[in-house]
């Protein structure tokens, strides 16, 4: 099998963040996007695209749904590492976050074969931690190092500290982390995108028997619930890490319960789902959000009682997944506009069931017309949380670039001058 040997360089880090992969020749751009967040320690949350070819016939590479609007930018799942890159000293870009514009070169440095026993995808060497996401690019990860040093202004100090964790060394790096989870995930020349995947049928249904599986507690979330709680998170205005929502996830009803796994392969095959499956969510309501749907519609449930408490199930997920942050929470419901496009998760999870002193069928008939607008209602909150996510961002030194112009909001007046809202004419696909 032919093999390169690449270096992927993050630009501008100080001090340097790069790694040196051995990988297949012919890895197509998407399992080369794949490989290189693993191997840097990305969280794969933004968009990214590869550019390559001469200076003067620059060509872009990206991933490609049925909505683009680029046509400039080729489906990286038709072209392969070899498209760009040949000879020894042949080099691309790969820029992942368009808004923090974290660039990286690749560069070839070595072609060779390998023996079958040889592990075609493999860690090298390299050096630098990986920033973390949305701190503004290399400008704000260098001012974040700065404040991460200085003890003397202790507010920016306890905010840096807060991001990137209290024993945070930037020069630091292990290669192993890496290969451990290439063992666990690929066999051979035989690869899958675990970390790219598109969540269909039968991702979905290895997902849930993980779930479902004698290693999680019995209150461990369901594939409904845990959609509900990865869309909650996807909107929400603070950045919530893995510690805070796993808990949930492993047990609704007593956070604090963890699995029982039989082995480290067992623990890193389920991580590696949820995290792919996060990813996907993540994915789509911050990259294609007038396309996303919950999982209790995608899965078009027949109408009754089945999809009642697949709604039921999702809302309560998502619900937990808004209440994760006591500060959010309370301002949220604190607020009128807040308490109302809060209100039909809270509806449909059953919280007001007891107390509402509405009629059971006219509960029923409430919670039923709510399952089709869901989606819609998740972009209502995603709306009403934006600015909330601009000034958490601001207050963190973490202000991003923003293109492009604004959109009309949901809730804001129909550009059209029909009098309607935006949502309710030409942003619902009905108008125009």
């Amino acid at each position: 099998m032919v093999v390169y040997e690449v270096r992927v360089s993050l630009l501008g880090a100080e001090p340097a963040v790069w790694r040196r992969i051995r990988i297949p020749d012919d890895a197509h751009l998407g399992l080369v996007h794949m490989v290189i967040q693993m191997v840097m320690g990305w969280e794969n949350m933004h968009l990214h695209e590869f550019e390559g070819g001469e200076e003067s016939e620059r060509v872009r590479y990206g991933p490609i749904d049925g909505d683009e609007d680029s046509p400039d930018v080729l489906d990286e799942r038709e072209y392969l590492l070899s498209d760009l890159l040949r000879e020894p000293g042949d080099r691309c870009l790969y820029c992942y976050d368009l808004g923090d514009d974290w660039q990286h070169e690749v560069v070839l440095e070595k072609v060779s074969e390998i023996g079958e026993d040889d592990d075609p995808l493999w860690c090298l060497g390299g050096s630098g931690a990986c920033p973390p996401e949305d701190c503004g690019g290399v400008p704000g990860y260098l001012m974040l190092l700065e404040s991460f040093k200085d003890v003397l202004d202790e507010e920016e100090h306890k905010a840096a500290v807060q991001l990137l964790g209290e024993g945070f060394q930037p020069e630091a790096f292990d290669c192993s982390v890496f290969n451990d989870q290439v063992k666990n995930r690929f066999s051979g020349s035989r690869m899958r995108a675990v970390a790219e995947v598109e969540p269909g049928e039968e991702f979905l249904m290895e997902l849930q028997e993980f779930l479902s599986s004698d290693a999680l507690p019995e209150g461990a979330m369901s594939m409904l619930a845990l959609d509900g709680l990865f869309s909650a998170l996807a909107v929400h205005p603070v950045t919530i890490m893995p510690s805070r929502w796993l808990p949930l996830v492993w047990d609704m009803e007593a956070p604090g319960r963890q699995p029982d796994f039989a082995s480290k392969a067992e623990m890193e095959k389920g991580m590696g789902l949820i995290y792919a499956y996060f990813n996907a969510v993540v994915r789509q309501l911050t990259n294609d959000p007038d396309n996303y749907l919950p999982l209790c519609e995608n899965l078009q449930f027949e109408p009754g009682e089945e999809r009642l408490q697949a709604a039921v199930d999702w809302s309560a997920g998502f619900l937990l997944g808004t209440m994760i942050d006591e500060d959010v929470w309370t301002r949220t419901y604190g607020d009128e506009e807040g308490r109302r496009v809060m209100t039909p998760f809270a509806l449909l999870s059953g919280v007001f069931d007891e107390e509402s002193g509405v009629d059971e069928n006219e509960m029923l008939a409430m919670k039923e017309d709510l399952i089709d607008e869901l989606g819609g209602c998740v972009l209502d909150l995603q709306e009403y949380w934006q600015p909330w996510r601009e000034a958490y961002l601001a207050e963190q030194g973490l202000n991003r670039t923003v293109r492009g112009s604004r959109q009309p909001g949901r809730n804001d007046p129909c550009p059209c001058g029909s009098g309607k809202k935006y949502k309710k004419c030409c942003g619902g696909g009905d108008g125009g």
